[in-house]
């Protein structure tokens, strides 16, 4: 009895011994992909999670741990190889074959990584986000009419509007200076911002915090389960293939409030000049097989509002962060915007005429790009111009804006907040990418930095802003898209 219980034993340990040899031998052969192929990879990934173990256990923000990844490599390498679990991708260092990948050659890397997961995330991915082409082509073609100058102008008027409640938050409590967290002020203001134009309809997260609305957007915002959300359909697309939809964020209570609105306004044949209005047009226009305007295609359309206000929101609160820091700075930003308002009041032409702003801006989305990464996949075979290498089919791509943005060898003094170099004296460097590069640019470009350009606007009009500690804010771990941690506190001193 004894010895064959021994025996037994002595079977299962082999048996564990030799699967466990077999799994690090497997391990070693996947993680050594790029080594095989001549490309320089890390050598330190896991055996579990490869190259992005802090970003997967959320120990580093997962979009800016690709710039840990970009600084850790090699400065002259033109681009790296490495691994997410056992998957192997490649980050992009090099301006120009970054250029020749994302423009030259776009139709060779047309479709997002994270595009493969958009048929189980329809409000999420099935707009001209996250679509593939040939559909995002026509999609483009058809939005990009919602950013003209005469639809800037429209849309300035509901910016304007949002705002009037959030000076009027700011002025309530005690008189005198006082502490307010810019980062919570940006999601209120950018929650009212979404419902006006994309929805429909008005409300005032300021005065009503806990209506079922700005409680939606405070969890759509920052709540842990939108943020794994986005971090698997970021990176780990493959499981949203296998777990569903049930591992996305629910957005069914704000998606049955659009249905209502858009019922109710194409019943009464009334015009509000917001997206709801731009939607109905759509649908009853003769439809294309391509995309289809009915049903959920109409709420994904509207829904690309929310992430596009949504990262424009942590933008502004961090330029004003580095507003709060430099004081000369923030005297030259309120000069450019009370001299551009005295000359064409609150209107389009005095936004346009601040162009310092723009220099604050440009700096502020340089430093802290809220989507720190832009990301493709090969369609085929690509053997990179004037290189060894050939990127296999179906092999992600991976662009750090945090990594090139920082990167000394493009920007002199990377971590200092310098709005000249934006003042038209100076080149840009090619790889000074925020709203990504190619005809897969940002669209709503224009529009982004015209909501920074508001808020900023209308707070450095009334108040002097002051950051008392010098400590660097700490990122949001969880987060993909840039988020503080515990807010951005600022000191407001009325004017």
């Amino acid at each position: 009895m004894e010895v064959a219980y021994l025996k037994g034993y002595l079977v299962t340990l082999v048996l564990i011994c030799i699967l466990v040899i077999i799994f690090l031998v497997y391990c070693r052969y996947k993680l050594n992909y790029w080594k095989r192929r001549g490309v320089t990879q890390l050598d330190r990934a896991d055996k579990i999670f490869g190259d992005f173990k802090r970003g997967i256990l959320f120990r580093s923000p997962p979009g800016y741990h690709f710039g840990e990844l970009y600084h850790e490599s090699s400065k002259d390498a033109p681009y790296v190889g490495f691994y997410i679990f056992h998957k192997p991708c490649l980050l992009l260092k090099d301006p120009q074959i970054i250029k020749q990948i994302l423009v030259r050659d776009f139709h060779k890397f047309s479709n997002r990584n994270f595009s493969r997961s958009q048929e189980k995330d329809s409000s999420g991915m099935r707009n001209l986000f996250g679509i593939e082409n040939p559909a995002w082509r026509y999609l483009r073609k058809k939005f990009s009419p919602n950013f003209t100058r005469r639809k800037l102008k429209q849309l300035l008027n509901f910016m304007m509007q949002t705002g009037e409640p959030m000076m009027e938050y700011m002025k309530s409590g005690p008189e005198g200076s006082k502490v307010i967290d810019v980062q919570d002020v940006n999601y209120r203001y950018s929650a009212d911002l979404i419902t006006s134009v994309a929805l429909g309809f008005q409300t005032d997260s300021f005065q009503c915090s806990n209506s079922d609305y700005t409680k939606f957007f405070m969890n759509y915002f920052h709540s842990w389960k939108r943020m794994v959300a986005v971090f698997t359909v970021f990176f780990v697309p493959e499981l949203i293939t296998v777990l569903g939809a049930r591992i996305l964020y629910d957005s069914s209570f704000i998606e049955q409030k659009f249905w209502q609105i858009l019922n109710a306004r194409e019943k009464s044949d009334a015009k509000r000049g917001d997206f709801i209005d731009t939607l109905i047009e759509l649908k009853n226009r003769e439809q294309d097989s391509l995309y289809k305007f009915e049903g959920g295609n109409l709420f994904a359309q509207s829904s690309m509002f929310f992430s596009g206000f949504q990262t424009s929101s942590h933008v502004c609160s961090f330029t004003i962060m580095e507003l709060a820091r430099n004081k000369e700075c923030q005297e030259r930003a309120r000069d450019c915007v009370q001299k551009a308002i005295a000359k064409h009041g609150w209107t389009f032409e005095g936004f346009n005429a601040m162009k310092y702003m723009d220099q604050v801006i440009a700096e502020g989305v340089r430093m802290h790009p809220a989507v720190p990464i832009l990301d493709r996949y090969a369609l085929e075979d690509y053997k990179i111009p004037n290189t060894d290498l050939t990127i296999e089919k179906g092999t992600p791509i991976y662009v750090s804006l945090y990594g090139i943005h920082r990167d000394p060898q493009f920007f002199d003094q990377p971590d200092v907040f310098d709005p000249e170099r934006f003042n038209g004296d100076r080149s840009i460097p090619d790889n000074y990418l925020p709203f990504g590069t190619g005809p897969r640019k940002c669209v709503g470009m224009k529009a982004g930095r015209l909501f920074i350009k508001v808020m900023i606007s209308m707070i450095l009009s009334e108040y002097r802003l002051h950051q008392r500690t010098t400590e660097q804010v700490r990122l949001d771990k969880r987060a993909t898209f840039l988020s503080a941690e515990k807010g951005i506190y600022v000191e407001f001193t009325k004017i």
